[in-house]
């Protein structure tokens, strides 16, 4: 196939899913991001056609891509935010995760996968070390801020907060691929 054949199959793939991928992307990104991520992707299928050979299934391609360019920014944005000094967003405030742990349940499946992520949810909690789950259930499931719980444990903020981001990196570790089946395309 020539290259320009390739490249006008991959134009008509972008097309054909260019609304579907930009409500995909806009559900889980920032809207002010959707145009970049989507002019990213884009971008690097063709780098990645060109570079690797033919691409046969470019909208799965597209949103894979998609899905790893959104993940890509909010590390980096959350990596920024601690490097920053400033407290990490909820964990369970993720939008994916809240979309179907947090809301109504629509189907069977919404209320599988609930039940499913609690049920591992809670494996995984109990499986951190006390300090570290201690500081995750009293900040993210009782609401308690990091200076009520240093007065009430006599332990520096810092120390929460450094028990705290280990517990969330512990608790991503132990989820990763229930959060895969969750928030996948």
């Amino acid at each position: 196939m020539s290259s320009e054949t390739r490249q006008n199959s991959l134009l008509k793939a972008i097309k054909d899913c260019q609304s579907r991928l930009k409500g995909f992307i806009a559900k889980r990104a920032p809207f002010s991001e959707v145009d970049d991520i989507f002019q990213e992707i884009v971008v690097n299928l063709f780098r990645a056609d060109s570079l690797s050979g033919p691409i046969e299934a470019a909208a799965s391609w597209l949103f894979r891509a998609a899905r790893n360019e959104i993940i890509d920014r909010r590390r980096k944005s959350r990596e920024e935010l601690i490097l920053d000094g400033v407290a990490e967003e909820s964990w369970l405030e993720s939008e994916e995760i809240s979309e179907v742990m947090l809301a109504a349940p629509d189907s069977a499946e919404d209320q599988y996968l609930r039940s499913l992520f609690w049920e591992r949810f809670h494996e995984a909690l109990d499986g951190l070390p006390e300090a570290q789950r201690e500081v995750f259930v009293q900040t993210e499931l009782n609401g308690k801020s990091y200076n009520q719980l240093s007065e009430e444990l006599q332990v520096p903020v810092n120390t929460l907060l450094s028990r705290k981001h280990k517990a969330v990196l512990s608790l991503r570790l132990s989820l990763a691929e229930l959060y895969e089946l969750i928030v996948g395309p």
